[in-house]
């Protein structure tokens, strides 16, 4: 692996990290888990909320752990602070991957492509911003492969690494269902593996591995899964083979086209992979199966998860975000095989320049891809766009009347789990407090500056400026006309009283 390279890497890549969380607008579910860990609620109130939601309740808890660790400093309190976790969550995977290629020669060589190839895909940057549990998946997913990898070649006998694999794998089963259900596939392929190469004692220990770090999803699932059942059977996400086409699509695409110089580096040494197989080779062979395995685990859970979408909507592109370590690593495998084949047929000089050149084109295409994705999720729409612009309208006029218009969020406010109907509100106050104006009392209409009406959370609602106007009258508002603004997934109707 480069000296200075992956220093850099890692540098740039923290760097935006903590750009986009600073910089980012919050949304919607941000809201909904900022609410779950809310410290003036005890834990005899939030458990059974978390119990409540559609995926196990880990995020949760450790982001209610993180919350409480901020406030022993005074730092909690913001959503921006609170997704600070995730920044710790990267502070624990990049020495668990040092770590990894410390003690194995052959991931020290991949791991460098490995890196770069996490660090450009775009849930890297997007999901690190979000309190959500999408990068702890991420970052679990992107820990557990290499260990699961090892595994498959001859050479993994007498590493003790079960009790690692063991907590990780625990921990990414527990964490979000489709994360489960891909972590699984990939565990089962690997056993397959082991038991087609006829190593049935290290195919044992990995199932043996796997039952124990399902255990505790199983409890949760006994748990949860009647709640869960009920939730979904009237749920937001779009249904039908197209919506789930769509997901995979656009993630694995997303993956695999991250670093184009990564890719075309994966795409020479695929070829040389499958060449070199063909004739015996035993490296090639060893990294062919690597890869099948890799990919098959990929495919069987997919194959599952839109098996259960037809049945359920469940896939879209966020819950998805395991998928992007997996392929990342059979890029950085192909990419690898590559490198090493131009050392070793290549006269060294010659060589080593040449694989110092792809690898500061590697580093490059990062940063590139580090930066767009950068600057398209801070441009994502956030309920800050609606909020700035109230602020700004109160600060012109400072008896502006503003109301939360929550007609338009009938959706959330219906559908469980039932904590939406206190969530949903919530995040109006809060957005109110962010931006330092009040949310006006009753049917309060101003008569010297605007009355203006809210709405947050409706993207898929485009009601005229009348629409809204007839329905707010009909509510006791005495409204004689009014604009409309759209804002990101919002807007707000700015109004004048009847004179």
């Amino acid at each position: 692996m480069p000296g200075l390279l992956p220093g850099l890497l890692i540098a740039v890549f923290v760097a935006a990290s903590v750009s986009a969380i600073v910089h980012r607008g919050p949304w919607y579910d941000e809201f909904y888990s900022f609410y779950l860990v809310r410290p003036d609620a005890p834990l005899s109130v939030l458990v059974p909320a978390w119990l409540r939601d559609n995926h196990p309740p880990l995020f949760y808890a450790v982001a209610w752990l993180w919350t409480r660790f901020l406030g022993m400093f005074g730092l909690a309190g913001t959503v921006e602070a609170s997704r600070t976790v995730n920044l710790a969550v990267l502070g624990v995977a990049v020495p668990l991957l040092w770590h990894i290629a410390r003690t194995d020669a052959w991931f020290r060589r991949v791991v460098w492509y490995d890196c770069a190839a996490l660090a450009a895909t775009a849930p890297a940057i997007d999901r690190i911003d979000q309190l959500r549990s999408y990068f702890l998946s991420f970052a679990l997913a992107a820990v557990i492969l290499p260990l699961l990898a090892r595994r498959l070649r001859d050479d993994h006998a007498g590493r003790n690494d079960n009790a690692l694999l063991a907590l990780l794998l625990l921990l990414g089963f527990s964490l979000h269902l489709v994360t489960t259900v891909i972590l699984a596939g990939v565990v089962f392929a690997c056993m397959v593996a082991l038991v087609v190469g006829r190593r049935w004692r290290d195919a044992m220990v990995l199932a043996i591995i796997a039952a124990l770090a399902l255990l505790p999803f199983a409890v949760t699932m006994a748990l949860q899964l009647a709640t869960i059942e009920a939730n979904t059977r009237v749920f937001w996400i779009p249904p039908g083979l197209n919506a789930a086409r769509w997901a995979i699509e656009t993630e694995t695409l997303g993956a695999l086209t991250a670093n184009p110089v990564l890719g075309l580096l994966a795409l020479g040494g695929t070829a040389l992979i499958l060449a070199e197989a063909a004739r015996g080779d035993r490296r090639s062979r060893q990294a062919l199966t690597l890869i099948a395995t890799l990919g098959g685990g990929l495919a069987l859970a997919l194959g599952l998860l839109v098996a259960v979408h037809l049945h359920r909507p469940m896939l879209i592109t966020r819950y998805l975000v395991a998928v992007d370590p997996v392929l990342a690593l059979i890029v950085a495998v192909a990419a690898e095989r590559l490198r090493q084949a131009m050392v070793l047929r290549l006269r060294q000089p010659m060589a080593l320049r040449l694989c110092a050149a792809f690898d500061v084109a590697v580093l490059a295409g990062s940063v590139l891809a580090i930066g767009t994705n950068l600057a398209a999720t801070i441009a994502q729409p956030s309920w800050d766009g609606t909020g700035r612009a109230l602020a700004a309208l109160v600060r012109t006029c400072p008896d502006t009347a503003i109301h939360p218009d929550l007609r338009w969020n009938a959706m959330p406010l219906t559908l469980p789990p039932r904590d939406n109907r206190d969530v949903m509100p919530f995040s109006y106050d809060f957005v109110a407090q962010r931006f330092g104006f009040v949310i006006a009392p009753g049917h309060r209409v101003s008569a010297r500056c605007p009355t203006v009406f809210w709405t947050e959370h409706a993207s898929e609602q485009h009601p005229t400026a009348q629409a809204v106007i007839t329905g707010l009258r009909r509510s006791g508002y005495a409204i004689a006309s009014g604009r409309m603004i759209r804002i990101g997934n919002g807007w707000i109707l700015i109004t004048r009283p009847y004179t």
